[in-house]
């Protein structure tokens, strides 16, 4: 097996582990938010931004780096514009993570320290669309990967 297969392979692990993570908190974390109390919210919601640093963050920087090799580096039987559609996909996911998602969640405390309902539902309402980004990047790996495997 080449490396470009090797890389192609670990892209696709992440993504699904992206696509897990994702969906985990859209259905489970973030609704659980609305549960915390608001005096204790300010501290739960550094505590959450803190632990997601090793489990969020480092394997999505991997997959936005592996994507970005992909890219250049196919493997065989992938075409050039499915490499470059799953970069545009990640750049879309990091640009949206950097210009919206992120700074939403942090804004989404009251000055008390509570959570304010209105950003809360503007976080889950557009957080769809990331979850939609994610798990679209994750399908078209796997079917690289399947591409890939069983070329001709």
């Amino acid at each position: 097996m080449t490396g470009r297969e090797w890389l192609l392979m670990a892209a696709c692990a992440l993504s699904f582990y992206a696509v897990g993570q994702v969906w985990l908190v859209q259905l489970s974390s973030y609704p659980l938010w609305t549960y915390v109390g608001e005096r204790e919210f300010h501290a739960y919601h550094r505590a959450w931004w803190r632990s997601i640093w090793g489990v969020i963050l480092a394997p999505s920087a991997l997959l936005f780096l592996g994507s970005a090799l992909m890219a250049w580096q196919r493997a065989p039987g992938v075409p050039a514009w499915a490499a470059w559609f799953g970069l545009a996909l990640q750049v879309a996911l990091l640009l949206g993570t950097a210009i919206w998602w992120g700074p939403l969640m942090a804004r989404l405390e009251a000055p008390d320290g509570g959570l304010l309902p209105e950003r809360y539902r503007l976080l889950m309402a557009s957080h769809w669309l990331r979850v939609a980004i994610v798990t679209a990047y994750a399908l078209l790996v796997l079917w690289m990967l399947a591409r890939s495997a069983w070329r001709a």
